[in-house]
């Protein structure tokens, strides 16, 4: 069955858009900068990214771009609606990228066509070459086996060129999963044929437990490759100081908390900085374990190591000790100070949704599912493994065949595209990807929850008329979905939430109407945004806390039996794909969820908002990618067959 060609609906409001706006061809103030963008030297199979382009209106009347056209295929789009409507006195930007899989020289042209004007043209131009350089991993799995926690088991994994004569360099080595950690490069290492460069990777479990991450590896002329990480943690022998060994990080001139633990022993516990780096302006409680303070402007941007020790109450005393890092960064620009929320009106903290469980914010239970609770009731859930076991790689006619493709969609604004791109890059590395997995990030800025709403709103050509063709995927192969959708309200909680709820809602009839193989679609939702205080106003605490209540109540309904909502043909006319929820990433600041998350001022950007680029990106992507390669609902068509 084909899918539904509604975005047609879209293009029909645009063209009457046209006639009534009508503006004039003689418009050439209307304007694209630069004129010209070079890709440069791009190794093949590795995406070029491009500086932006701007589309600017100078006009008194409003510009109409009807698409964007490329004389070449290897030049695409990325960011940027093609086609809409700019106002008179805006700009609008675009970014494209450059991506080959034969070498040659490669010029062409990025035309802008607006209603009643000639093509505005951008000429694009790269170089695609082929290296012979190989990097070549030690392993592509580790496993720590059992480590006592509290204690550090290390494992490394070597990279070697074993090409030539061509040179590689590791650009970067990406993991964001605790309790893993490997030390960031700093300065790119570049490997000469036959040189070799060892990364050390650590496993530090808190609690006991099997836990699963990856590491993705970077370098300038190849595509990144990923290791994956096993590793299980036991109840500690005695004494052990059980608080991650790497601090979040801290900024100078702004407030900073942390919490030590320590298991075992006879409580209560004396805590110590025995050795090392001590933090100008912040103060150790030796009775809690809390270090709390304003750290001094005086520190400089670093890694800094100290040591602390915690004492027990038995007679001799116990001692344990930890060796910790710690990262101070440099002013962001964001409101660092806001370390944590509190419930509206009160001293009482935030809590995230799933250590809420079934106490209530503002009377509303919490819970990621029905009853306070955090797991997914059957059948509900026994339904969506069921569906999940069925994704199989599907024909560009939507039709069963072992040479297709099984695609994932994103959707969701900015702070949702920033982090899937992260997440596309890192899973494509991953080992353990099924290979007729298509990752397409639909996901682009501005496109909130009540746009998305709309079956004529204009994201959803660009996603039918250009992100889906750029991956030689069609409409029918789209099985999965990935949602993380909020809105800007003026409006109260609950208000908001249930808005937001409704939107989420409508978006998951739409998946349907658009993709008539759609089988599943997972929401997650935003990450702490109190760092945005005074800074910036699109979706201020508790808003960023508050739009997870929307995505919890619409998986509600559909558990409920909402027949807007059913998955299931027994019950009546399918009218949306099963939904459920991925990973939930909120958090409220340096109060550490009870799995330790926090999010740190250095974590977002200048705005406090959205995830900083690259380690905000990556740390959400390492979350994500840990959770969809894990979860029952998922490993049946995202990991390969046999891994």
């Amino acid at each position: 069955m084909s899918s539904k060609p509604i975005y047609i609906i879209a293009k029909l409001a645009l063209l009457l858009a046209l006639i009534v706006s009508g503006v004039d061809g003689a418009s050439a103030q209307v304007t694209v900068s630069p004129s010209s963008i070079n890709f440069g030297s791009v190794a093949v199979n590795v995406v070029g990214l491009a500086s932006r382009v701007t589309l600017t209106n100078n006009t008194t009347s409003p510009a109409i771009l009807q698409s964007i056209s490329f004389s070449k295929p290897q030049f695409q789009l990325s960011v940027g609606l093609a086609d809409q409507t700019v106002p008179a006195g805006m700009a609008v930007q675009f970014a494209f990228i450059f991506l080959a899989t034969q070498p040659g020289t490669y010029n062409g042209t990025i035309s802008f066509n607006l209603k009643n004007m000639s093509p505005l043209v951008v000429q694009a131009k790269a170089t695609a070459f082929v290296t012979t350089a190989v990097a070549s991993l030690s392993a592509n799995s580790v496993s720590f086996g059992t480590v006592a926690a509290g204690t550090t088991g290390t494992q490394t994994v070597t990279v070697t060129n074993t090409g030539g004569p061509d040179a590689v360099t590791v650009e970067a080595v990406n993991i964001y999963y605790q309790p893993f950690s490997a030390p960031r490069i700093l300065t790119p290492v570049t490997l000469q044929p036959g040189q070799s460069y060892m990364i050390p990777i650590s496993f530090s479990p808190m609690i006991a437990g099997s836990t699963t991450g990856s590491v993705t590896i970077c370098f300038d002329v190849l595509p990144c490759e990923g290791v994956d990480l096993t590793g299980s943690g036991k109840k500690a022998t005695g004494l052990a100081v059980t608080s991650y060994p790497a601090w979040p990080y801290m900024t100078p001139g702004f407030n900073f908390r942390t919490t030590l633990k320590a298991n075992g022993g006879t409580q209560p516990y004396t805590w110590e900085i025995l050795s090392g780096t001590k933090i100008a302006g912040l103060k150790l409680n030796t009775a809690t374990g809390l270090i709390s303070g304003t750290v001094s402007k005086s520190v400089a941007p670093g890694v800094y190591s100290t040591v602390v020790q915690v004492q027990d109450s038995s007679s001799p005393p116990l001692k344990a000790t930890q060796t910790v890092s710690i990262t101070v960064g440099s002013p962001t620009g964001a409101n660092c100070n806001i370390v944590g929320v509190n419930v509206s009106g009160s001293q009482t903290a935030i809590v995230d949704l799933m250590d809420l469980a079934t106490r209530t914010y503002l009377n509303y239970e919490g819970g990621l599912y029905p009853n306070g609770s955090n797991v997914d009731p059957n059948p509900h859930h026994s339904d969506g493994v069921a569906i999940a076991q069925g994704i199989v790689p599907l024909d560009k006619n939507g039709n069963p065949n072992s040479g297709g493709s099984i695609v994932m969609l994103s959707l969701g604004e900015s702070a949702t595209e920033q982090p899937f791109s992260e997440f596309t890059s890192e899973t494509n590395a991953d080992p353990m990807k099924n290979p007729s997995l298509v990752l397409i990030n639909g996901a682009q800025g501005g496109a909130t929850a009540n746009l998305l709403a709309s079956t004529s709103s204009l994201y959803w050509v660009q996603i039918m008329d250009y992100l889906l063709p750029q991956s030689n995927v069609t409409a029918d192969q789209v099985e999965v979905a990935f949602i993380d959708d909020v809105n800007s309200s003026s409006k109260l909680f609950p208000y908001d939430a249930q808005d937001l709820q409704g939107n989420l809602e409508s978006i998951a009839q739409n998946l349907l109407y658009f993709f008539p193989n759609i089988k599943m679609a997972f929401f997650s939702t935003l990450n702490y945004s109190g760092y945005s205080t005074g800074v910036d106003n699109v979706e201020p605490e508790p808003e960023s806390y508050e739009s997870a209540f929307a995505a919890k109540w619409a998986i509600e309904d559909q558990i409920n039996g909402d027949p807007a909502l059913n998955y299931n043909p027994a019950n009546g006319p399918v009218t949306a794909p099963w939904i459920g929820w991925s990973f939930y990433h909120w958090g409220n600041g340096l109060l550490p969820r009870s799995d330790g998350i926090t999010w740190s001022c250095q974590d977002l950007g200048s705005d406090g908002l959205h995830p900083a680029n690259p380690w905000g990106h990556i740390k959400i992507a390492g979350y994500l990618l840990n959770w969809f390669k894990n979860s029952d609902l998922s490993t049946p068509w995202f990991v390969a067959p046999g891994k």
